[in-house]
């Protein structure tokens, strides 16, 4: 996620969606046509670098083991766009299809559908209630990610001080959990770490900058700031920079995106906790391509994180934890 804000899932909505809200990615070399050599990519908003990272990972993959491959989704975070996509995609009948849910319950009924219809379904990245759905779920320990920022958090301020943390909603599984592992790691090891407040900002970088100002109003004595997914991340050095206090606030965000990397260089903010789509990528397809050739699948697989700061950024070793703006 990187996880993100939800529209109203009315019909009407839906009605009115045009074709042309699905962006159908580069390396497509298929049209599915009911055909079990095809692979689909459902993402939660396609501009986003995490999933162009994790498209970039699948369209590689299913190359090698010779699938045609095809993505969509929406230019937002959105309940009915890619309802639609889903329906788009479910009428081409793919062999396997990976998808991002924006919502754990909304999308329940559409993935149904498409399974129903015969196509092998994995689940990345975010998650559904009806953890039936999907012959694999694939995605970040997002809860030891929220650890890892607790940690990192705690190198930076050390055994005292006041956090606030920002999210778009409360509602996306991903971030939740973030928030639950970064809580529970303060409780139990930093108790001199105190969150001043839970905040939802909404997908969107000028929402996190507006209320960076809110929140230093509201906590003079702030020392530090944990940001829950990358669009947050991106407006806190703004928020920051507005107020004078960039650079005396710690910030730790997550995810690695080329913005997040360079806020990190400038000193905007301090660590990124980064995660892994292009090997959630690779790994939907594999397992997708064992479900279609009855060969056993791996479910569920939790894919590994990095604490990322100004020190180790350029390690080798780190590389491929650092998002693609294309393939």
């Amino acid at each position: 996620m990187p996880a993100r804000s939800l529209r109203p899932t009315a019909l009407a909505a839906l009605a009115l969606l045009a074709p042309a809200l699905l962006l159908t990615a580069c390396d497509s070399t298929g049209n599915g046509n009911g055909s079990g050599s095809s692979i689909a990519f459902v993402a939660g908003k396609t501009g986003d670098p995490f999933y162009i990272t994790m498209k970039c990972g699948a369209s590689a993959e299913a190359k090698k083991l010779g699938y045609s491959f095809s993505a969509t989704g929406s230019a937002d975070w959105s309940v009915p766009e890619q309802v639609t996509a889903v329906n788009s995609v479910t009428a081409n009948r793919p062999g396997g299809v990976l998808i991002s849910p924006v919502d754990p319950n909304s999308l329940a009924a559409p993935v149904k559908t498409l399974q129903s219809a015969g196509t092998k379904v994995a689940i990345v990245d975010t998650s559904l209630t009806d953890t039936s759905l999907g012959v694999t779920h694939i995605s970040s320990d997002n809860t030891q990610g929220g650890t890892q920022a607790a940690d990192t958090m705690a190198g930076l301020l050390g055994s005292s001080g006041e956090i606030v943390i920002l999210t778009p909603d409360l509602t996306t599984t991903t971030t939740n959990a973030r928030i639950d592992g970064f809580k529970q790691q303060l409780a139990a090891k930093y108790p001199g770490l105190k969150i001043d407040d839970i905040r939802q900002v909404g997908d969107t970088a000028q929402g996190a900058a507006s209320a960076v100002g809110d929140e230093l109003a509201a906590h003079p004595t702030l020392t530090g700031i944990f940001t829950a997914n990358s669009q947050t991340g991106e407006g806190v050095g703004t928020g920051l920079k507005n107020a004078g206090r960039q650079g005396k606030i710690k910030v730790v965000s997550f995810d690695a995106g080329p913005q997040q990397v360079q806020a990190l260089e400038s000193g905007a903010v301090d660590a990124l906790i980064s995660q892994d789509p292009y090997g959630i990528g690779q790994q939907a397809v594999d397992q997708l391509a064992n479900a279609l050739t009855k060969k056993p699948v791996t479910d569920p697989i939790h894919t590994k994180l990095a604490s990322i700061t100004r020190d180790n950024l350029h390690d080798p070793a780190l590389a491929h934890f650092l998002y693609k703006a294309d393939c």
